[in-house]
């Protein structure tokens, strides 16, 4: 069985102070993210998904998360096949 292809995205999602905690919370909800880190108003998170476009699409929901100001993408990680 051939092992299958994921996109590993890690990125910091800016919050503003006094929401970080729900933030985090609602992050840590979402399929395929994990929340690493808090660190004051940022928190270092990682995605995976099956493709790129998967990957950019739940990013792009983080913006919708009331207290999100900013989602910085720091690395991706994946396979040809992948895109």
């Amino acid at each position: 069985m051939e092992d299958e292809k994921v996109v590993i995205s890690s990125l910091v999602v800016e919050a503003l102070p006094d929401a970080v905690e729900a933030v985090a919370e609602a992050l840590a909800q979402l399929e395929g993210v994990e929340v690493h880190e808090i660190n004051d108003y940022k928190i270092v998170v990682t995605v995976e998904a099956p493709s790129t476009g998967a990957s950019h699409k739940m990013a792009s929901r983080f913006v919708e998360i009331p207290g999100v100001l900013n989602v910085n993408l720091i690395y991706v990680n994946f396979e040809d096949e992948t895109l």
